[in-house]
């Protein structure tokens, strides 16, 4: 330190400068610049005055619309209260309301207010004073007797508007709150009239090929419904393009929006109705409008002529001082922070805006693909929960000892950093989109097979292998049928894995952190500097090696004897086994293009039904599934006791108690083995599936092919099982015959053959091909005849026969619990 170079050691600042100190000094003013001091005005105002005249901005870095219900009915309360409060003078008279802080910075160049807190609120209120414009203009006026009330109904009204919109000579009207990039078109439509929302609906910019299981899809006519526009009301407008079975895309903040629209419209509906006539209720709107307007006070903070990173330091303390502000909300301010001032601002912060666009502005989507993408880019990321956690330090110029290195700091970097996440954002979406289309894969071939495994994967809630598949795929050369084969291949082992996982009850966190070690030991992240040629086979032998490591129970005999004992399947992963186990058989029988399933709509059927007495006086299903009148057995006794159970009309709490009891060990044993299940189409799905036998197998065979080509139901075929073609024949043409008023009934011999014919040995017989079946999809082609399929079929057979005969002699004779 020198006399040259004055400093915080060897100057003193003095800010007071009411004395001449012996020591060396200098004035507070000449150091420190006086930003906050000289361009934050505060004021407390009504909120009617902050938004008179005013035009409005939410910048960039600002979150979506993202008020729920439980805010909504927290602002009416105060409203409410107000309503229904007495106006006599001395009564016990509702308050005026503090409205909370709102923080603006002056646009130069536009004077408007960018809104650095208080966007919620504000945007709420515009909605609210549109709602009440609306309802007043529906008024009557000639229904408006007074003619000072009618003065002041046409001068609230015009008040209203003239704080919701400006009015420019040549553009005409335009909101003077203006949203986000996201919302703005939405929000414009919404607080405009009935022929604004159509148009906006109709616009070519809608995106209808969503499909309407999307969590952002909404029917056209949902939204309409929600807009309150009724049939009346598209009477005079120009609907010739509206579709209104049709779905199409809506952003999660404007359905909040619309959410929000739709709260207030019941909440002052409410209050029209509850009018005795047009004058009450205009009355009554323009008391709760000048309520809002001139009752509600905000202490106003404006910032004017601050330097440009000044805005985002406040908008840090507001973040830091504990305003409700999510953690994609927190990582927007930063990116956008990150680039602000900077000749690449518009480019990256659109980039950024994409990715938001991309997932409907949902956060929770947006966390789990950020989370997806750190762990493929950060090695100290070993978990997608580790990922999710430390995100708000990967988007930061610097972190207090983090797992992940902090991105933004270096502009370089930064610039990278988010190129690739908004390159993967489309092959994110492809690989988790439940509705997935085959033609959507960026694939040179194998996209129908990659389709299904994904779709499959998908539906069994477990997301660990993410990040690998993510990096395989964007590494895959979509020119490429070599690499296509390789990727679905490796798809096809994954899901063999968790298949395995599923069926033998390990939890997900087995591979915790298997597949995102596999992308960094294969450099599979973008930006690798040597990424691999051949990243498949390698990978693949990973996968299995550290998974027959970690769970050696999912290979080999161990696994055979897992499933050979299991007494109760999951139903949703049968569904998905046997679908795999179809699709399959439809490539060997080159016949896959045809008969390919849909697995959203195809249903599991048991056949033995979960609920086994359809007719208490004869229930045929126990009877014959148990075989009864020959078993002398100790579950046999426990189903007498159950016929019995049902057969009377009033059971005492124990005897409920041991009716549950029984149902749920029958359930576990029997209807929920894998040997009770067959798989059906959409259009086999049937409507007597509690009904005997003899009546379901007249319905499973409507679409004869659709039924018997799925390979899981071969064993009620005549080709295959144990039925005559020719008896079958016979029971469909009385059936339908019967369905004609043809006949009375079918035979009784034909009914009693058909009804017996599924029992618990038959059972038993089914379930050995099936769980053949599973063991042969299962297999792994790297792993020398894991299973003895391929050197001794029959001998496999053999031993799982002999196993499930040991399991259902335990079944049959152990009691409930």
């Amino acid at each position: 330190m020198t006399d040259e170079s004055p400093d915080l050691y060897s100057t003193f600042i003095d800010y007071r400068q009411t004395e001449n100190w012996d020591t060396r000094t200098v004035n507070d003013g000449n150091v420190i610049r006086r930003i906050a001091a000289e361009n934050f005005e505060m004021e407390k105002r009504r909120l009617g005055e902050v938004m008179q005249d005013q035009l409005f901005n939410i910048p960039e870095y600002q979150r979506v619309y993202s008020w729920k219900t439980k805010h909504h009915r927290q602002f009416w309360s105060d409203i409410e209260q107000f309503i229904q409060a007495s106006l006599e003078p001395g009564d016990d008279n509702v308050s005026d309301v503090f409205f909370s802080s709102m923080y603006f910075a002056v646009d130069p160049e536009s004077e408007s207010y960018d809104v650095i807190d208080g966007q919620q609120r504000l945007t709420t209120t515009h909605i609210l004073l549109r709602v009440i414009e609306e309802h007043l203009a529906e008024l009557d006026s000639e229904n408006i007797e007074d003619d000072a009330l009618r003065n002041l109904w046409e001068i609230g009204q015009q008040s209203i508007h003239q704080l919701l919109y400006r009015h420019e000579p040549f553009s005409g009207e335009s909101p003077r709150l203006t949203l986000n990039k996201h919302d703005e078109a939405f929000f414009e439509a919404l607080i405009s009239d009935d022929e604004a929302r159509v148009a906006y609906i109709c616009d070519d910019d809608r995106d209808y090929s969503i499909h309407g299981n999307n969590s952002n899809a909404i029917q056209v006519s949902d939204c309409l419904d929600q807009l309150g526009i009724d049939d009346d009301d598209l009477e005079s407008l120009d609907t010739s393009d509206l579709r209104f079975s049709a779905f199409f895309k809506v952003n999660n903040s404007h359905q909040k929006l619309l959410d929000a629209y739709e709260f207030y419209r019941k909440q002052i509906s409410t209050v029209v109705d509850d009018a005795e006539d047009s004058s009450d209720a205009a009355r009554a709107l323009l008391n709760i409008s000048h309520y809002v307007q001139y009752s509600y006070h905000v202490g106003e903070f404006v910032i004017r002529e601050a330097e440009p990173d000044f805005r985002m330091q406040i908008f840090e303390i507001l973040n830091d001082r504990g305003v409700e502000l999510t953690k994609i909300d927190r990582i927007r301010a930063a990116v956008v922070n990150a680039f602000y001032d900077t000749e690449h601002q518009s480019e990256y912060v659109g980039k950024w805006e994409d990715i938001v666009e991309a997932f409907a502005t949902d956060d929770d989507q947006i966390d789990e693909f950020l989370s997806i993408y750190l762990s493929i880019v950060d090695e100290g990321v070993d978990t997608i929960g580790d990922a999710s956690s430390e995100l708000t330090n990967a988007f930061d110029t610097r972190a207090i000892d983090p797992k992940v290195h902090p991105r933004l700091g270096d502009l370089e970097e930064a610039k990278e950093f988010i190129d690739y996440a908004h390159e993967l954002v489309g092959y994110y979406q492809d690989i988790t989109d439940p509705n997935l289309e085959a033609k959507d894969l960026k694939l040179a071939d194998y996209r129908e097979q990659c389709q299904e495994v994904l779709v499959r994967l998908n539906d069994q809630q477990m997301d660990q292998w993410r990040p690998f598949v993510l990096a395989l795929y964007h590494h895959t050369d979509p020119d490429s049928r070599a690499d296509a084969a390789d990727f679905y291949d490796l798809l096809d082992t994954i899901e063999k894995l968790n298949f395995r996982r599923l069926l033998a009850s390990e939890r997900p966190n087995v591979f915790q952190e298997v597949f995102i070690d596999a992308v960094h030991e294969f450099g599979l992240a973008p930006g690798t500097n040597e990424p691999p040629s051949d990243p498949y086979t390698p990978s693949k032998q990973y996968l299995i090696e550290q998974l027959r490591s970690s769970a050696p129970r999912l290979f080999g005999d161990r696994f055979v004897d897992i499933i050979t004992q299991m007494p109760s399947w999951s139903t949703k992963s049968a569904k998905l086994l046997f679908g795999k186990i179809a699709h399959h058989q439809f490539r060997e029988e080159d016949d896959v293009l045809e008969r390919r399933l849909n697995m959203s709509s195809i249903h599991l059927e048991h056949i033995l039904p979960q609920t086994p007495i359809d007719d208490p006086e004869d229930p045929v299903w126990l009877r014959n599934f148990f075989r009864l009148e020959l078993a002398d057995t100790e579950l046999a006794t426990d189903i007498e006791t159950y016929i019995d159970f049902a057969q009377r009309e009033t059971l005492d709490e124990d005897e409920v108690r041991h009716r549950d009891s029984i149902l749920e060990s029958v359930t576990q044993r029997f209807i929920d083995d894998i040997g009770n299940f067959l798989l059906l189409r959409d259009s086999d799905n049937i409507r007597a599936s509690n009904r005997p036998l003899a009546e379901k197998l007249p319905q499973y065979y409507r679409n004869v092919d659709g039924f018997t080509s799925i390979h899981p139901n071969r064993y009620f075929t005549p080709d295959e099982g144990p039925i005559d073609r020719d008896r079958l024949d016979e029971l469909l043409e009385q059936h339908q015959q019967v369905a004609d008023e043809e006949r009375e009934a079918i035979d009784e011999e034909l009914l009693e053959e058909f009804n017996s014919l599924w029992t618990y040995e038959t059972l038993q017989e089914r379930r050995v091909d099936l769980l053949l079946d599973v063991l042969d999809i299962l297999q792994f082609d790297v792993m020398s005849d894991e299973f003895g399929l391929e050197s001794d079929e029959d001998a496999v057979s053999e031993e799982i026969r002999r196993k499930s005969e040991e399991e259902f002699e335990k079944r049959l004779s152990a009691r409930p619990m």
